[in-house]
């Protein structure tokens, strides 16, 4: 269902069922839309394939094998 208004938390009737659904498929579509920019901004920068997989084969020195690794844990 599409609805002419663009819907926020703040602006949704929380108390209509048909507003929460199409608040959630606004929502998906934002988050589905910045996806899909981010992954056609890292096939531009050669680090995805056409298919999504990653293209890096070296880790940063931090991720590679017996590096001495501190995560503040």
């Amino acid at each position: 269902m599409r609805t002419a208004k663009r819907l926020t938390i703040e602006t949704v009737n929380l108390d209509d069922e048909r507003e929460m659904d199409a608040l959630d498929e606004q929502m998906i579509e934002a988050g589905l839309e910045r996806i899909r920019a981010e992954g056609d901004e890292l096939r531009r920068r050669g680090l995805l394939d056409a298919q999504g997989s990653v293209l890096l084969d070296k880790l940063p020195p931090d991720m590679r094998e017996n590096s001495e690794r501190d995560f503040g844990g």
